[in-house]
């Protein structure tokens, strides 16, 4: 019995402490989601044909972009893009005191919680990484990017502020340094004063786009340069009309939240796509985690 005692407790403290490190599972892998997403189709009632989400198309009812798989790929496009969704499901005691004989654990309330979900890669200098997560409209999404020490292969769970953090400092308005990488000409702004930039594409880019033949899911439709970047769609159709809402923010350094290097946060119904761009000119090691909560 008093063995019970003491392995019990320290099972609990096992399970605490193990919900406050960022999940690092999605590493980059070899999936790619169909074009346009996956067609979402039915019968339609009383009538011949398939029915979808989106109504009708000229060649009958449209085969609209469905949503993302929870498949990872290797970053370099959106349908290429690494989940980062968080993970449900873990639990934790919300009280913690003796165990005496007459206890049990199933007397300790537990809460469930999301823990952040992280994926740790090596992104090239003058290339950019796609991310992908899933987030509901009745909960806030908050997504963050932490330089890595070369070489990490996990999430740290902070940044080192390190190079991607000194990457511009010292630079003064109009100088080569502080030319913004990503546009090739704007002045650099609060949100471009790191070495990574992390640009946030919200559900809208999934909305189908007239200009598109179904399947239609717009972010996944438009084609990228080589350095990640969308380009514009068919029939030069403008990036901001090719992908709905276009960039819906950028991470930028939060004062609240210290041990982050760049931090967004905001509420979403749907699929979110993160495009992280690196504008130094060396390689840089970066964690792209995501979590929701209330």
């Amino acid at each position: 019995m008093k063995l019970l005692k003491v392995i019990i407790p320290v099972l609990f403290l096992v399970a605490l402490f193990g919900v406050v490190v960022p999940v690092s599972a999605d590493l980059p892998g070899t999936n790619e989601d169909p074009f346009g997403g996956y067609p979402i189709t039915g019968t339609i009632p009383g009538g011949e044909g398939v029915v979808a989400k989106f109504g009708l198309s000229p060649f009958g009812y449209a085969l609209p972009g469905g949503v993302p798989s929870f498949r990872s790929g290797d970053g370099t496009t959106p349908r290429r893009a690494i989940n980062i969704s968080g993970i449900w499901g873990q639990e934790y005691p919300t009280a913690m005191g003796p165990i005496l004989a007459s206890e049990s654990p199933d007397s300790f309330t537990v809460t469930t919680i999301e823990l952040p979900n992280c994926a740790t890669l090596k992104i090239p200098a003058g290339k950019a990484r796609w991310f992908k997560l899933e987030a509901y409209a009745d909960r806030r999404t908050q997504i963050w990017l932490d330089d890595e020490l070369d070489g990490a292969k996990t999430a740290s769970g902070r940044a080192t502020f390190g190079a991607a953090d000194q990457y511009m400092l010292g630079t003064t308005p109009g100088d080569g340094w502080g030319v913004n990488s990503l546009q090739n000409s704007a002045p650099q702004t609060s949100n471009f004063l790191e070495g990574f930039v992390m640009a946030i594409y919200d559900p809208d880019n999934l909305k189908p786009m007239s200009a598109f033949q179904s399947p239609n899911a717009a972010i996944l439709t438009v084609n990228t340069d080589e350095r990640g970047l969308l380009l514009p769609g068919p029939d030069n159709i403008s990036v901001t009309d090719a992908t709905g809402a276009d960039i819906h923010g950028y991470g930028s350094y939060n004062s609240n939240i210290t041990n982050h290097l760049l931090w967004y946060e905001g509420r979403f119904a749907g699929w979110v796509f993160v495009m992280v761009y690196n504008q130094m000119v060396w390689d840089g090691t970066a964690s792209v985690c995501s979590q929701r909560a209330w």
